[in-house]
This record gives structure tokens, C-alpha cells and sequence, in this order.
């Protein structure tokens, strides 16, 4: 019995590599900079990358059509190394700041790039075992970075220790993922202009939906990841150690639902929506809770929050595969506007915690995000009931013909 290695399964094997060089320093990055900038100006190191990525994602179809998606990645994976480099061998706080604001930037762009080649090679009939795949091998990764984290963090220079790794891994990822995608061929990105896609979603109420569904996700992702290790640390008093290990239970539902959500929403056993209505449910209740316990109890956190990523885990994974399922791989304004959900929620939530925390205690930032959360049972409704209400994206401008890898002509519709 032969193993055939197809490009999508090494799309995940670069993708696993690519997420845990991410996640490895996700925790640590804030801390690290702190180290050379005031760390009153770390959460602006944050919205430069951000929006660095913003911009760049707004014209993402007129870059890929110039550069292509090979090239691009190409160029946002050399940056990544030489930024990675920078902070390893750098003490200088200007250049550690610029080089993490491209690290970090980078790694968003590598992301929307590898997001068009798993749409190119995956089966559109099975987008939803695709996606839940693709996602639980990203989350494999992200469960295990804590605890590898934790415990490089632990010996002499570990900070530097861990980019070291990452820069390490990116290398290998990105010298595989060259040879595999030689042969890709760029469709035709729609030149669609940025004003008609907005247009769009204003019409289109279902993709409105879930573009607004997803922003509420990486707006609770973002508060989570910032603010959940201070509140561990600096408030319930846990040493970094149980953090770690928290951490890495906490992220297992990305790794065990993924998948199953996948199967069921392509054998169609539940709707979209009613998963959507148990994830916002579950996360909502979960949230809210952290706000009123204080004990330090290790086993009590994990459980916690293991509960808020099952209900996190249901709306990634469902909102993901709603929005692939009505988008196509040359959409890339729409997928352009999708991924910059991420960046968006690191601009505005820093700063509507800033303001919380001027007038409430800290504690009570999670009540304040289970009722932000909220805003998800107003969207849910709006996604299509009917196959025939959720039309794919179709550019106002598009071309009228579009060709695959294999030069085979394939109808836009």
C-alpha cells in the first residue's frame, strides 16, 4: 500500500511548520519587546504591524496580479527570515522594533498566500473536510508551541532561543513549499475595485455576515491572547509554568473539532447556523465567567478556558467553511477583506481596552467581551437559508474567463 504525498497534504505539512514558528513566540512577543521599548508603546508596535497588513491586504488583487502568489510568498518569507535575524542579533531598540513590526506583518501575508494555494489544490466538492483539516493541523501546532515555549523560555536567553528555532523552521518550511508549488500557475485575480466589494457585502447581507461573524472572533482572539497571560500572571498570581500547560489544554479544541466539524457540515448532518448559534453560546457563557473566579487553581483555568475554545473552535471552523464555500480562488479582494478581520480587531482592541480599563477594574474586561460577543446572534440570521441566497462572490468587473493549473478553461460563476 503506497502513500501518495499529494500537494495539498504537504500544504499542511508546511502549514503545521509555519504555525508553530508563529505560535512558539505568540505568548512571549510582548514581553521580548518590553525588554527594549517602554512597555506603554508595546501595544503600538502591534497596530504598525497591523496596519502595515491592513494596507496590504486592501490591494491584494493588484499585488497578485503583478507579483503573483509565488513570488509574494517568496519575498514575505525572506523578510520573515531577515526580521527573525534582526531580533536574534539586535539589541538596537529601533531595529528590534521594525523587524518584529515585519515579523509579525509577514506572518499574516504568508498565511493569506498559503490560504490561495490550499484553495487551488483542494477538492471543491470536500471544502469543508479541507478546511477542518487545514485548520486542526494549524492548531496542532498552536497547542504545542506553550509548552515548547515554556520550556525553552526557561533556559539562559530563551527569548532569542525561541526566534532562533522559528527562523529555523521557516527556512526549512519555506525551501519545501518553493519545490512543491514550482509548477503553480496564478489564476486571474478579479481587479475588482476595493469600493465595489464593499458595495458588495452591503448588498450580499449573508457574506456581510460572516465577514462581521469572523471580526468578532479575532476581536475575542485578540483580547484573549494579550490580556488572558497578564490576568493568569500579574492578577490570580500562576507562574508561567502552569500557564503553559493551561495554555496547552486550553487550545485543544482547535486541534479535536476541527475535522469533525468539517465532515459534518459537507454530510450536511447539522446547519451552519445552529453550530454558529452553539459556538457564540458555549464562548459567551465561558467568557463571562473568568470575570468572577479568582482562585489560582490551575485544573479550574484550563477547564475554563478549554471551554471557551470549544465554542471558538465551532465558529472558526463553520465561519471558515461558509465563507471558502461562496468565494473562489481568484476572489481576492473578498479574501483580502476576510483575513484582514485579524489585523482590524488588533487595531481597535487595544484601544477600547485602554479606554475600558480607564473607568473598570481589569477583571471585568471578559464580562465585557462576552456581551461585545453578543453582537453574534444579531448576525447569525442573516447567513443564507437557501443555497440559491448565498450566490458566490461575483465581481462587478470580472473576467469572463478564467484558466486552471493546467491551462483548462474554467467558467466563473
Amino acid at each position: 500500500m503506497s502513500f501518495k504525498l499529494t500537494k495539498l497534504k504537504k500544504l499542511y505539512i508546511f502549514s503545521f511548520v509555519f504555525s508553530l514558528h508563529i505560535a512558539l513566540s505568540a505568548y512571549i512577543n510582548s514581553t521580548f519587546l518590553a525588554q527594549y521599548i517602554n512597555e506603554n508603546y508595546v501595544g503600538l508596535i502591534y497596530s504598525i504591524s497591523s496596519l502595515m497588513v491592513l494596507v496590504m491586504l486592501l490591494r491584494s488583487s493588484r499585488i497578485l496580479r503583478h507579483f503573483g502568489n509565488k513570488k509574494m510568498i517568496i519575498v514575505f518569507l525572506i523578510i520573515n527570515m531577515a526580521s527573525l535575524v534582526a531580533m536574534v542579533l539586535s539589541s538596537n531598540p529601533i531595529i528590534i522594533a521594525t523587524a518584529f513590526v515585519l515579523f509579525n506583518g509577514t506572518n499574516t501575508l504568508s498565511l493569506f498566500c498559503i490560504d490561495i494555494f490550499i484553495e487551488h489544490y483542494g477538492d471543491p466538492k470536500t471544502i469543508g473536510k479541507t478546511r477542518g483539516t487545514y485548520l486542526t493541523i494549524e492548531n496542532i501546532a498552536w497547542m504545542l508551541a506553550p509548552l515548547i515555549a515554556v520550556f525553552l523560555i526557561s533556559e539562559e536567553g530563551g527569548y532569542k532561543t525561541i526566534y532562533i528555532i522559528a527562523f529555523m523552521m521557516v527556512a526549512i518550511m519555506a525551501a519545501g513549499l518553493i519545490i512543491s508549488v514550482r509548477t503553480f500557475r496564478d489564476k486571474t485575480y478579479e481587479m475588482t475595485p476595493l469600493f465595489e466589494t464593499f458595495k458588495y457585502l452591503r448588498t450580499k447581507r449573508n457574506m456581510f455576515a460572516v465577514v462581521a461573524i469572523n471580526f468578532l472572533l479575532q476581536f475575542f482572539f485578540a483580547w484573549m491572547v494579550v490580556y488572558t497571560p497578564i490576568h493568569l500572571h500579574e492578577h490570580i498570581g500562576l507562574d508561567w509554568g502552569s500557564i503553559g500547560i493551561i495554555f496547552t489544554v486550553m487550545l485543544a479544541p482547535f486541534v479535536f473539532l476541527g475535522f469533525p466539524i468539517g465532515h459534518i457540515i459537507d454530510r450536511k448532518k447539522i446547519r451552519k447556523r445552529s453550530l454558529l448559534y452553539i459556538g457564540f453560546g458555549v464562548t459567551i457563557l465561558s467568557t463571562v465567567l473568568i470575570s468572577f473566579i479568582s482562585t489560582p487553581n490551575v485544573v479550574l483555568w484550563a477547564v475554563v478556558l478549554f471551554i471557551t475554545r470549544i465554542g471558538a473552535s465551532i465558529i472558526q471552523t463553520t465561519s471558515d467553511i461558509y465563507f471558502f464555500s461562496h468565494t473562489q480562488e481568484e476572489d481576492a479582494n473578498l479574501l483580502g477583506i476576510f483575513r484582514n478581520m485579524n489585523p482590524a480587531a488588533y487595531i481597535i482592541s487595544p484601544i477600547l481596552a485602554t479606554l475600558f480599563f480607564l473607568v473598570f477594574p481589569f477583571k471585568y474586561l471578559f464580562l465585557a467581551l462576552g456581551v461585545v460577543l453578543l453582537f453574534g446572534f444579531y448576525f447569525i440570521p442573516r447567513l443564507a437559508k437557501k443555497k440559491k441566497e448565498a450566490d458566490r462572490f461575483q465581481a462587478p468587473f470580472s473576467e469572463p474567463l478564467l484558466t486552471n493549473e493546467n491551462n483548462i478553461p474554467n467558467q466563473n460563476k
